[in-house]
């Protein structure tokens, strides 16, 4: 006997929604803080979705930078600096 049409609609909208839950948890809050030691990152293009691919730019760009997270909405890089040498 042959699956019906309607449940393999339903199963591929479970699949689906399941991919969007597991994106978003990927994903940064929109409008999470930001350290109080940070800056847009200068080199970095595009939207920023993974802290880990914002961290290794920032960390290349200078040798001041000790990390780096995406943040705000669309996403950008924000570097993370050495506290001593943040600019107020």
């Amino acid at each position: 006997m042959e699956p019906s049409r309607r449940s393999n609609v339903s199963a591929t909208g479970a699949v689906i929604l399941l991919l969007v839950f597991v994106a978003a948890g990927m994903m940064v809050p929109i409008g999470a803080k930001r350290p109080p030691c940070s800056h847009l990152s200068a080199t970095f293009h595009g939207v920023c979705v993974f802290n880990r691919d914002c961290a290794a730019v920032c960390v290349h760009e200078s040798p001041f930078n000790i990390g780096g997270a995406c943040g705000g909405f669309p996403g950008r890089c924000y570097c993370e600096t050495i506290p001593p040498l943040c600019q107020p």
